[in-house]
Protein backbone atom coordinates (compact mmCIF):
# COMPACT_ATOMS: atom_id res chain seq x y z
CA UNK A 1 0.00 0.00 0.00
CA UNK A 2 0.91 3.58 -0.82
CA UNK A 3 2.67 5.40 2.13
CA UNK A 4 4.29 8.69 -0.08
CA UNK A 5 2.09 11.22 -0.55
CA UNK A 6 2.18 11.23 -4.79
CA UNK A 7 4.54 13.63 -6.63
CA UNK A 8 1.93 14.88 -8.56
CA UNK A 9 -0.38 16.16 -5.62
CA UNK A 10 -1.25 20.00 -5.08
CA UNK A 11 0.55 21.76 -2.75
CA UNK A 12 -2.56 22.95 -1.58
CA UNK A 13 -5.85 21.74 -1.92
CA UNK A 14 -8.33 24.57 -2.05
CA UNK A 15 -10.95 24.51 1.64
CA UNK A 16 -14.63 23.82 1.01
CA UNK A 17 -16.70 26.74 1.18
CA UNK A 18 -19.79 26.26 3.44
CA UNK A 19 -22.98 26.11 2.70
CA UNK A 20 -26.25 26.10 5.21
CA UNK A 21 -27.93 23.06 5.44
CA UNK A 22 -26.12 20.43 5.34
CA UNK A 23 -23.48 18.58 7.68
CA UNK A 24 -20.95 15.68 7.74
CA UNK A 25 -19.45 13.63 10.62
CA UNK A 26 -17.30 11.00 10.77
CA UNK A 27 -15.40 7.81 12.51
CA UNK A 28 -13.22 4.92 12.44
CA UNK A 29 -15.81 1.83 12.47
CA UNK A 30 -13.12 -1.15 11.98
CA UNK A 31 -13.03 -1.83 8.38
CA UNK A 32 -9.54 -0.18 8.05
CA UNK A 33 -6.82 -0.80 10.18
CA UNK A 34 -4.68 1.00 12.16
CA UNK A 35 -7.85 2.93 13.11
CA UNK A 36 -8.11 5.03 10.25
CA UNK A 37 -11.64 6.72 9.87
CA UNK A 38 -13.70 4.62 7.35
CA UNK A 39 -17.24 5.91 7.49
CA UNK A 40 -18.72 9.55 6.76
CA UNK A 41 -22.37 10.44 7.20
CA UNK A 42 -23.71 13.71 4.94
CA UNK A 43 -27.32 14.73 6.18
CA UNK A 44 -29.24 17.49 4.59
CA UNK A 45 -31.26 19.73 6.89
CA UNK A 46 -34.24 19.31 3.98
CA UNK A 47 -34.47 16.99 1.01
CA UNK A 48 -32.31 18.08 -1.89
CA UNK A 49 -32.92 17.40 -6.16
CA UNK A 50 -30.38 14.27 -7.13
CA UNK A 51 -28.55 13.55 -10.06
CA UNK A 52 -25.98 10.51 -10.30
CA UNK A 53 -23.94 8.65 -12.77
CA UNK A 54 -22.93 4.86 -12.15
CA UNK A 55 -20.29 2.66 -13.13
CA UNK A 56 -21.87 0.43 -16.41
CA UNK A 57 -19.62 -2.71 -14.84
CA UNK A 58 -22.24 -5.77 -15.02
CA UNK A 59 -20.80 -6.92 -11.39
CA UNK A 60 -21.60 -3.31 -9.93
CA UNK A 61 -21.96 -3.32 -5.69
CA UNK A 62 -24.70 -3.47 -3.46
CA UNK A 63 -24.26 0.29 -3.38
CA UNK A 64 -25.23 0.55 -7.16
CA UNK A 65 -28.16 -1.34 -7.08
CA UNK A 66 -29.50 0.04 -4.15
CA UNK A 67 -28.58 3.61 -5.14
CA UNK A 68 -30.10 3.12 -9.10
CA UNK A 69 -33.27 1.66 -7.57
CA UNK A 70 -33.66 4.76 -5.44
CA UNK A 71 -32.95 7.88 -7.86
CA UNK A 72 -35.55 7.74 -10.17
CA UNK A 73 -37.61 9.35 -7.12
CA UNK A 74 -35.29 12.27 -7.43
CA UNK A 75 -34.60 13.37 -3.33
CA UNK A 76 -31.60 12.64 -1.30
CA UNK A 77 -31.33 13.28 2.45
CA UNK A 78 -28.72 11.90 3.54
CA UNK A 79 -25.73 9.60 2.33
CA UNK A 80 -23.84 6.63 4.18
CA UNK A 81 -19.63 6.14 2.49
CA UNK A 82 -17.55 3.61 3.63
CA UNK A 83 -14.50 2.50 2.91
CA UNK A 84 -12.50 -0.40 3.43
CA UNK A 85 -14.83 -2.95 1.96
CA UNK A 86 -16.88 -2.38 -1.48
CA UNK A 87 -19.86 -4.61 -0.68
CA UNK A 88 -19.50 -6.90 -3.62
CA UNK A 89 -20.28 -9.97 -5.11
CA UNK A 90 -21.48 -11.34 -1.78
CA UNK A 91 -24.72 -12.74 -3.04
CA UNK A 92 -27.95 -12.33 -0.51
CA UNK A 93 -25.77 -11.54 2.97
CA UNK A 94 -24.34 -8.13 1.06
CA UNK A 95 -27.74 -6.92 -0.12
CA UNK A 96 -29.03 -7.94 3.49
CA UNK A 97 -26.24 -6.14 4.70
CA UNK A 98 -26.91 -2.48 3.06
CA UNK A 99 -30.77 -3.35 3.80
CA UNK A 100 -29.74 -3.81 7.74
CA UNK A 101 -27.94 -0.58 7.12
CA UNK A 102 -30.86 1.71 5.53
CA UNK A 103 -33.26 0.60 7.41
CA UNK A 104 -31.48 1.82 10.88
CA UNK A 105 -30.78 5.02 9.39
CA UNK A 106 -34.26 5.69 8.43
CA UNK A 107 -35.44 4.86 11.58
CA UNK A 108 -32.87 6.98 13.07
CA UNK A 109 -32.96 9.69 11.47
CA UNK A 110 -36.74 9.83 10.45
CA UNK A 111 -36.25 9.57 6.71
CA UNK A 112 -37.61 7.66 3.90
CA UNK A 113 -35.12 4.58 2.95
CA UNK A 114 -35.33 6.25 -0.99
CA UNK A 115 -33.67 9.32 0.32
CA UNK A 116 -30.89 7.64 1.86
CA UNK A 117 -28.27 6.50 -0.67
CA UNK A 118 -25.18 4.66 -0.06
CA UNK A 119 -21.71 4.60 -1.70
CA UNK A 120 -19.10 1.74 -0.71
CA UNK A 121 -15.47 1.51 -1.85
CA UNK A 122 -12.52 -1.14 -1.24
CA UNK A 123 -11.56 -5.24 -1.26
CA UNK A 124 -14.13 -6.98 -3.87
CA UNK A 125 -15.65 -10.31 -2.63
CA UNK A 126 -14.84 -10.31 1.42
CA UNK A 127 -18.21 -10.35 3.23
CA UNK A 128 -19.51 -6.55 5.20
CA UNK A 129 -19.99 -6.89 8.37
CA UNK A 130 -22.70 -4.51 9.04
CA UNK A 131 -22.32 -4.25 12.65
CA UNK A 132 -19.72 -2.29 12.66
CA UNK A 133 -21.40 -0.03 10.72
CA UNK A 134 -24.68 -0.18 12.71
CA UNK A 135 -22.91 0.49 16.06
CA UNK A 136 -21.10 3.72 14.92
CA UNK A 137 -24.76 5.63 13.53
CA UNK A 138 -25.76 6.66 17.08
CA UNK A 139 -21.97 8.44 16.90
CA UNK A 140 -22.63 9.57 13.44
CA UNK A 141 -25.72 11.45 14.02
CA UNK A 142 -24.70 12.92 16.83
CA UNK A 143 -21.96 14.61 15.76
CA UNK A 144 -22.85 16.31 12.43
CA UNK A 145 -21.53 19.73 11.63
CA UNK A 146 -20.88 21.77 9.27
CA UNK A 147 -16.42 22.87 8.96
CA UNK A 148 -14.47 22.74 6.10
CA UNK A 149 -11.97 20.83 8.39
CA UNK A 150 -15.23 18.24 8.76
CA UNK A 151 -15.67 18.03 5.14
CA UNK A 152 -11.37 18.12 4.31
CA UNK A 153 -11.48 14.82 7.20
CA UNK A 154 -14.78 13.19 5.23
CA UNK A 155 -12.60 13.25 2.07
CA UNK A 156 -9.59 11.59 3.99
CA UNK A 157 -11.76 8.83 5.54
CA UNK A 158 -13.13 7.48 2.05
CA UNK A 159 -9.65 7.29 0.52
CA UNK A 160 -8.50 3.45 0.18
CA UNK A 161 -5.03 3.54 -1.94
CA UNK A 162 -5.41 7.63 -2.11
CA UNK A 163 -2.37 9.16 -0.79
CA UNK A 164 -4.17 12.45 -0.61
CA UNK A 165 -7.60 13.31 -0.12
CA UNK A 166 -9.53 15.65 -3.22
CA UNK A 167 -11.65 18.45 -2.32
CA UNK A 168 -12.32 21.10 -4.14
CA UNK A 169 -15.10 24.24 -3.96
CA UNK A 170 -15.99 26.92 -6.72
CA UNK A 171 -17.75 29.97 -5.64
CA UNK A 172 -19.15 32.74 -8.01
CA UNK A 173 -17.67 36.32 -8.07
CA UNK A 174 -20.92 37.96 -8.37
CA UNK A 175 -23.91 38.42 -6.50
CA UNK A 176 -25.61 35.93 -7.18
CA UNK A 177 -23.85 33.86 -4.17
CA UNK A 178 -23.37 30.49 -6.37
CA UNK A 179 -21.35 27.88 -4.10
CA UNK A 180 -20.01 24.47 -5.71
CA UNK A 181 -18.55 21.76 -3.25
CA UNK A 182 -16.94 18.33 -4.11
CA UNK A 183 -15.40 15.35 -2.32
CA UNK A 184 -13.85 12.55 -4.42
CA UNK A 185 -11.65 9.42 -4.15
CA UNK A 186 -9.84 7.44 -6.76
CA UNK A 187 -6.63 6.28 -7.40
CA UNK A 188 -6.79 2.61 -9.15
CA UNK A 189 -9.13 0.80 -11.06
CA UNK A 190 -9.82 4.00 -12.55
CA UNK A 191 -10.90 3.62 -16.68
CA UNK A 192 -13.53 5.60 -18.34
CA UNK A 193 -17.34 3.99 -18.03
CA UNK A 194 -19.84 6.16 -17.61
CA UNK A 195 -17.92 6.89 -13.58
CA UNK A 196 -15.03 6.43 -12.53
CA UNK A 197 -14.54 6.51 -9.21
CA UNK A 198 -16.17 8.05 -6.04
CA UNK A 199 -17.35 12.02 -6.15
CA UNK A 200 -20.01 13.58 -4.39
CA UNK A 201 -20.48 17.21 -5.13
CA UNK A 202 -23.21 19.83 -3.85
CA UNK A 203 -24.41 23.08 -4.13
CA UNK A 204 -26.53 26.06 -2.70
CA UNK A 205 -28.43 26.63 -6.28
CA UNK A 206 -31.69 24.49 -6.51
CA UNK A 207 -31.76 23.05 -9.73
CA UNK A 208 -34.49 20.71 -10.98
CA UNK A 209 -33.22 17.57 -12.26
CA UNK A 210 -35.12 16.67 -15.54
CA UNK A 211 -33.79 19.76 -16.66
CA UNK A 212 -29.89 19.44 -15.70
CA UNK A 213 -29.44 15.72 -15.79
CA UNK A 214 -28.23 15.60 -19.37
CA UNK A 215 -26.06 18.59 -18.94
CA UNK A 216 -24.58 16.81 -16.23
CA UNK A 217 -24.01 14.02 -18.49
CA UNK A 218 -22.14 15.58 -21.17
CA UNK A 219 -19.90 17.80 -18.41
CA UNK A 220 -19.26 13.70 -16.48
CA UNK A 221 -18.45 12.77 -20.09
CA UNK A 222 -15.84 15.49 -20.68
CA UNK A 223 -14.34 15.03 -16.75
CA UNK A 224 -14.52 11.39 -15.09
CA UNK A 225 -14.93 9.61 -18.26
CA UNK A 226 -12.20 10.85 -19.41
CA UNK A 227 -9.61 9.90 -17.20
CA UNK A 228 -8.09 6.25 -16.87
CA UNK A 229 -5.35 5.38 -14.86
CA UNK A 230 -5.05 1.73 -15.46
CA UNK A 231 -8.04 0.89 -17.75
CA UNK A 232 -10.09 -1.22 -15.03
CA UNK A 233 -13.84 0.08 -14.51
CA UNK A 234 -14.70 -0.03 -10.82
CA UNK A 235 -17.75 -2.05 -9.34
CA UNK A 236 -18.69 0.87 -6.95
CA UNK A 237 -18.28 3.76 -8.77
CA UNK A 238 -20.53 7.12 -8.55
CA UNK A 239 -20.86 10.41 -9.21
CA UNK A 240 -24.06 11.99 -7.15
CA UNK A 241 -24.43 15.48 -7.04
CA UNK A 242 -26.99 17.26 -5.35
CA UNK A 243 -28.79 20.50 -3.88
CA UNK A 244 -28.73 21.85 -0.56
CA UNK A 245 -31.68 23.74 1.07
CA UNK A 246 -31.40 25.89 3.81
CA UNK A 247 -33.98 28.16 5.99
CA UNK A 248 -32.24 31.57 4.23
CA UNK A 249 -32.02 32.73 0.62
CA UNK A 250 -32.12 29.43 -2.05
CA UNK A 251 -30.69 30.19 -4.89
CA UNK A 252 -32.71 29.18 -8.72
CA UNK A 253 -31.51 28.99 -12.49
CA UNK A 254 -32.51 30.83 -14.55
CA UNK A 255 -31.74 30.63 -18.71
CA UNK A 256 -30.30 33.94 -19.20
CA UNK A 257 -27.52 34.15 -16.91
CA UNK A 258 -26.96 31.97 -14.15
CA UNK A 259 -27.10 28.84 -15.90
CA UNK A 260 -24.21 29.51 -17.83
CA UNK A 261 -22.03 30.51 -15.25
CA UNK A 262 -23.37 27.49 -12.94
CA UNK A 263 -22.43 25.09 -15.27
CA UNK A 264 -19.12 26.95 -15.91
CA UNK A 265 -18.40 26.26 -12.39
CA UNK A 266 -19.74 23.03 -12.02
CA UNK A 267 -17.23 21.84 -15.11
CA UNK A 268 -14.59 23.41 -13.23
CA UNK A 269 -14.74 21.84 -10.16
CA UNK A 270 -15.42 18.26 -11.75
CA UNK A 271 -12.70 18.53 -13.95
CA UNK A 272 -10.62 19.86 -10.98
CA UNK A 273 -11.31 16.57 -8.95
CA UNK A 274 -10.72 14.51 -11.94
CA UNK A 275 -7.51 15.28 -12.42
CA UNK A 276 -6.75 15.07 -8.90
CA UNK A 277 -7.74 11.20 -9.62
CA UNK A 278 -5.24 10.72 -12.56
CA UNK A 279 -2.65 12.57 -10.55
CA UNK A 280 -3.43 10.30 -7.29
CA UNK A 281 -2.86 7.12 -9.92
CA UNK A 282 -1.10 4.58 -8.21
CA UNK A 283 2.47 5.00 -8.74
CA UNK A 284 2.15 7.75 -11.03
CA UNK A 285 5.07 10.83 -11.48
CA UNK A 286 3.51 12.30 -14.82
CA UNK A 287 0.23 13.18 -15.88
CA UNK A 288 -0.35 13.08 -19.21
CA UNK A 289 -2.84 14.93 -21.73
CA UNK A 290 -3.14 13.60 -24.87
CA UNK A 291 -5.50 15.60 -27.30
CA UNK A 292 -7.14 14.45 -30.21
CA UNK A 293 -8.05 16.92 -32.87
CA UNK A 294 -9.60 17.06 -36.63
CA UNK A 295 -10.94 13.42 -35.96
CA UNK A 296 -14.07 12.15 -38.54
CA UNK A 297 -16.14 11.96 -35.17
CA UNK A 298 -16.40 12.44 -31.53
CA UNK A 299 -16.41 8.90 -31.62
CA UNK A 300 -13.40 8.46 -32.86
CA UNK A 301 -11.91 11.10 -30.94
CA UNK A 302 -12.56 9.54 -27.35
CA UNK A 303 -11.91 6.21 -29.14
CA UNK A 304 -8.33 7.51 -30.45
CA UNK A 305 -7.07 8.97 -27.13
CA UNK A 306 -8.76 5.97 -24.75
CA UNK A 307 -6.18 3.59 -26.83
CA UNK A 308 -3.76 5.66 -26.23
CA UNK A 309 -3.93 6.22 -22.76
CA UNK A 310 -4.73 2.58 -21.57
CA UNK A 311 -1.67 1.53 -23.27
CA UNK A 312 0.59 0.17 -21.00
CA UNK A 313 3.51 -0.01 -23.86
CA UNK A 314 2.77 3.97 -24.30
CA UNK A 315 2.47 4.14 -20.22
CA UNK A 316 5.65 2.63 -19.14
CA UNK A 317 7.75 4.34 -22.39
CA UNK A 318 6.41 7.68 -20.64
CA UNK A 319 7.59 6.67 -17.05
CA UNK A 320 11.22 5.79 -18.80
CA UNK A 321 10.70 9.28 -20.89
CA UNK A 322 11.44 7.38 -23.94
CA UNK A 323 10.35 9.07 -26.87
CA UNK A 324 8.90 5.73 -28.75
CA UNK A 325 6.51 7.40 -30.75
CA UNK A 326 5.69 3.84 -32.69
CA UNK A 327 3.91 3.07 -29.35
CA UNK A 328 1.32 5.83 -30.17
CA UNK A 329 0.97 4.79 -33.93
CA UNK A 330 0.33 1.34 -32.08
CA UNK A 331 -2.52 2.55 -30.14
CA UNK A 332 -4.34 4.69 -32.77
CA UNK A 333 -4.32 2.04 -35.44
CA UNK A 334 -6.08 -0.77 -33.21
CA UNK A 335 -8.82 2.06 -31.98
CA UNK A 336 -10.88 0.50 -34.53
CA UNK A 337 -11.87 4.36 -35.44
CA UNK A 338 -11.40 5.92 -38.85
CA UNK A 339 -7.32 6.71 -39.49
CA UNK A 340 -5.07 7.38 -42.95
CA UNK A 341 -1.91 7.05 -42.49
CA UNK A 342 -1.15 9.72 -44.83
CA UNK A 343 -2.30 12.86 -43.11
CA UNK A 344 -1.71 11.75 -39.32
CA UNK A 345 0.31 14.78 -37.52
CA UNK A 346 1.81 13.98 -33.89
CA UNK A 347 3.10 16.33 -31.24
CA UNK A 348 5.09 15.75 -28.13
CA UNK A 349 5.26 18.71 -26.28
CA UNK A 350 6.12 21.68 -28.85
CA UNK A 351 8.08 18.96 -30.95
CA UNK A 352 6.75 17.62 -33.98
CA UNK A 353 7.13 13.68 -34.18
CA UNK A 354 4.90 13.79 -37.54
CA UNK A 355 3.67 15.80 -40.11
CA UNK A 356 0.70 14.69 -42.38
CA UNK A 357 1.89 11.35 -42.03
CA UNK A 358 5.58 11.91 -42.79
CA UNK A 359 8.34 11.65 -40.40
CA UNK A 360 9.67 14.75 -38.48
CA UNK A 361 11.21 13.93 -35.74
CA UNK A 362 14.91 14.92 -35.36
CA UNK A 363 17.84 12.66 -35.95
CA UNK A 364 19.01 13.67 -32.01
CA UNK A 365 15.71 12.83 -29.81
CA UNK A 366 17.66 14.28 -26.74
CA UNK A 367 15.62 17.41 -26.70
CA UNK A 368 12.30 15.15 -26.75
CA UNK A 369 13.84 13.23 -24.06
CA UNK A 370 14.26 15.88 -22.05
CA UNK A 371 11.06 17.42 -22.40
CA UNK A 372 9.44 13.68 -21.61
CA UNK A 373 11.01 14.21 -18.29
CA UNK A 374 8.77 16.65 -16.99
CA UNK A 375 5.82 15.96 -14.55
CA UNK A 376 3.08 17.41 -17.35
CA UNK A 377 3.03 15.91 -20.72
CA UNK A 378 0.75 17.00 -23.58
CA UNK A 379 0.84 14.21 -26.67
CA UNK A 380 -1.71 16.07 -29.56
CA UNK A 381 -2.84 13.89 -32.45
CA UNK A 382 -4.07 15.34 -35.40
CA UNK A 383 -6.13 12.96 -37.04
CA UNK A 384 -6.94 15.65 -40.32
CA UNK A 385 -9.94 13.60 -41.41
CA UNK A 386 -12.38 15.94 -39.72
CA UNK A 387 -13.22 18.26 -37.23
CA UNK A 388 -14.00 16.92 -33.86
CA UNK A 389 -11.69 17.46 -31.27
CA UNK A 390 -11.24 15.32 -27.21
CA UNK A 391 -9.53 15.55 -24.69
CA UNK A 392 -7.93 12.29 -22.25
CA UNK A 393 -6.06 12.38 -19.14
CA UNK A 394 -3.77 9.90 -17.73
CA UNK A 395 -0.68 9.07 -15.90
CA UNK A 396 2.41 6.73 -16.48
CA UNK A 397 2.80 2.97 -15.26
CA UNK A 398 5.73 2.93 -12.63
CA UNK A 399 7.02 0.02 -10.69
CA UNK A 400 5.16 1.52 -7.94
CA UNK A 401 1.94 0.68 -9.60
CA UNK A 402 2.98 -3.13 -9.67
CA UNK A 403 4.06 -2.91 -5.85
CA UNK A 404 0.63 -1.11 -4.53
CA UNK A 405 -1.66 -3.99 -6.29
CA UNK A 406 0.83 -7.00 -5.88
CA UNK A 407 -0.13 -6.69 -1.96
CA UNK A 408 -3.51 -5.01 -1.86
CA UNK A 409 -4.96 -6.67 0.33
CA UNK A 410 -1.73 -7.30 2.47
Amino acid sequence: MPTKKSKLAPQKLKEIDLIEGISVSITHCGLKKNKKEDLVLVKLDSPGEIVGAFTSSKTPGESIIWNKSIIRFGKVSAILINSGNANVFNGRSGRKSLLKITKELSNRLELPEEQIFIASTGVIGEPLDENKILRKIPYLISNLENKASSWLSAAKAITTTDTFPKTHSEKSSGKDGIIINGIAKGSGMIAPNMATMLAFIFTNVQFQRRMISSKFMEIVDKTFNSITVDGDTSTSDMVLFFSVRNKGKNIGLDKKTKDKIFFSKLERLMTRLAHYIVKDGEGASKFIKIEIKDAKTKKDAKEIGKSIANSPLFKTAMAGSDSNWGRVIMAIGKSHSSVDAEKLTLKFGKFFILKKGKNFSPKDLSNINKYLKEQDILITVDIGLGSYSWCTWTCDFTKDYVKINADYRS
